[in-house]
């Protein structure tokens, strides 16, 4: 998992959610760069986060206001992207069937 959190935060979420996988700090951005899954937020909904105790700036160590829009993306050992999913929509997740299928159709 990458987080757009700076490295300190990303290990508080790490240790507080119990991950069982590693999960990466990219609080500059390249990499959500590179693939393309930045949400830029906007003054009204950072004052809304805020309400809920989220401080985008504190988290990224950034003044971007930029979050990831969650995606997944299965890299086979050459670094080819061979199944991606990405939705601004938080709730639109992939199922575990799609992923599996996914996973299921690289040639290791």
């Amino acid at each position: 998992m990458v987080s757009v959190d700076k490295p300190s935060e990303a290990s508080r979420t790490f240790r507080s959610h119990d991950i069982p996988f590693p999960l990466l700090s990219d609080s500059d951005l390249v990499m959500h760069k590179a693939f393309r899954v930045l949400n830029v937020v906007d003054g009204k909904m950072v004052e809304k986060y805020k309400g809920f105790g989220i401080d985008l700036e504190k988290s990224s160590g950034r003044d971007h206001h930029i979050i990831a829009i969650p995606s997944l993306f299965v890299i086979d050992r050459r670094g080819i992207v061979r199944w991606a999913h990405a939705d601004r929509d938080h709730r639109a997740r992939p199922s575990m069937k799609q992923i599996l299928e996914a996973l299921d159709g690289l040639k290791i």
